[in-house]
């Protein structure tokens, strides 16, 4: 993708942003046309244009909407490997997808959604670089602008580790850089962690206590899903499950615990969330339409139980789960919103589940105030349903009632496939012989799509394998 396709993305983003928001946005200058060979885009922005300071909100801006389509993008067929979706459409790939076949790079929906994912995290960075030169000219017009980049750079490292098995995170424009390899992917969570380290310190400078709340969830959040990926890493049947794969980091639980704190105490939220939410004026659900538009696939019975008409129940109460059916409810929508539904990337429930898992590493079932118990039930009592007691022999066992409790809570977030391989569990439509089968931890491979472009892969195809 060319510079000035991407200043155009970053600079139009932020014009629709600004009308949705009611304001006045960025217009670019556009001159008269003299003949029918003289034409001239008016949403064309010259890429010096993002070199002004005041370009800094519509740059953040369009790191935030390029993140935002390719999450979509990428949760579509990670979604379909797992037991949240089953293909129920006549498109082969998801078919492939959703029998457990992983590694095809040529795959077309995996390959046609790679180069959004690699968009979102390349305008991330160039949001980042581009905003520091301006905060550290002292030039910036809005610090927060720069803040917030950071928390998008981490979201999308982090999905990198979190979606594919390889990725060339070097590559720049026209700049080719080879992939980091797969014994090196860990890394993107370390690039996580410091970016939200660093948005964490602008944030606190500024006092916007909702971005702090972000940065030290989304720190969080990486910091457990590195220590997820050292679990799953190397891929294969050897990889820990069931009891021996639980987490317990140390700075995961104390970020958890703080952003707790600050949804409590400084954001007064009981149930904070941070989603993406896409409109008709800005950019769309990539999931929604093939699930809701084109009905490429459905939620899986795992879920929803059409046969039954019903919905996954909760194990303590024998309810439908109130959190499922929500979630379910909303992402449906309407005729008119079924392509637009937000998507959630971090939650306080999530914070509340990594605490509840350390408290399990550690045997703190029942008594102390931060125990499995107290954190399980935390999302309990918000939706009103009954109180999980490990010593009551009706309840389910604590790892048992960890995954049920994952499971829900974090439906359609990008969590799921990670899950099913470290407690040892199968999607419903897995068949033997497959990728997700035989190499437990596999993920999405670099597609096809890189591999003819990238002169690194071409070159030597195994270090992009």
């Amino acid at each position: 993708m060319d510079i000035s396709t991407l200043a155009s993305l970053a600079l139009g983003w932020a014009r629709r942003a600004a009308v949705a928001l009611g304001g006045a946005g960025l217009v670019a200058a556009g001159a008269a046309c003299n003949s029918l060979f003289d034409v001239r885009n008016p949403n064309d922005v010259l890429a010096d244009s993002l070199n002004n300071p005041a370009a800094g909100f519509a740059i953040a801006s369009g790191a935030q909407a390029a993140l935002a389509y390719g999450w979509g993008a990428i949760l579509t067929e990670y979604a379909t490997v797992t037991d949240e979706l089953t293909w129920s459409g006549s498109r082969d790939g998801f078919r492939e997808l959703d029998v457990g076949t992983l590694l095809n790079p040529t795959n077309e929906f995996t390959d046609a959604a790679f180069p959004y994912v690699g968009r979102a995290r390349w305008l991330a960075d160039f949001a980042i670089k581009k905003l520091a030169v301006f905060d550290s000219a002292g030039t910036i017009k809005n610090r927060n602008d720069l803040a917030r980049s950071y928390l998008y750079g981490a979201i999308a490292y982090a999905m990198l580790g979190d979606d594919f098995n390889n990725f060339p995170i070097g590559s720049d424009m026209l700049q080719a850089a080879p992939p980091l390899g797969r014994t090196r992917m860990d890394s993107v969570y370390k690039v996580a962690i410091a970016y939200t380290t660093a948005g964490l310190g602008i944030a606190q400078a500024t006092s916007n206590s909702s971005l702090q709340l972000a940065l030290t969830a989304m720190r969080a959040r990486a910091e457990h899903a590195k220590a997820v990926w050292a679990l799953l890493h190397p891929p294969g049947p050897d990889v820990p499950h069931g009891g021996r794969a639980l987490v317990n980091d140390a700075a995961a639980v104390a970020d958890a615990r703080a952003a707790i704190g600050l949804a409590d105490a400084v954001v007064k939220s009981p149930d904070w969330r941070f989603r993406f939410n896409y409109s008709p004026t800005t950019v769309d659900n990539y999931i929604g339409a093939w699930v809701n538009g084109r009905q490429e696939m459905r939620f899986g019975d795992q879920f929803v139980d059409r046969a039954a008409k019903d919905t996954l129940r909760d194990p303590v109460s024998g309810r439908v789960d109130p959190e499922i059916r929500r979630a379910v409810v909303e992402f449906v929508g309407t005729s008119a919103t079924q392509n637009y539904q937000p998507l959630t990337a971090l939650s306080e429930r999530e914070l509340h589940l990594i605490l509840a898992e350390a408290a399990l590493t550690r045997g703190d079932t029942i008594a102390p105030a931060d125990s499995f118990s107290a954190h399980i039930n935390y999302r309990r009592i918000l939706d009103g349903l009954a109180l999980y007691n490990p010593a009551n022999p009706a309840h389910p066992r604590p790892l048992a009632m960890l995954i049920y409790e994952r499971q829900v809570n974090l439906f359609l977030q990008g969590r799921r496939l990670e899950d099913l391989y470290r407690f040892g569990l199968k999607a419903d439509n897995w068949q033997s012989g497959t990728d997700a089968v035989t190499t437990p931890g596999t993920v999405f491979p670099i597609t096809q799509v890189e591999l003819l472009a990238n002169p690194y892969c071409v070159k030597d195809p195994a270090s992009c394998s």
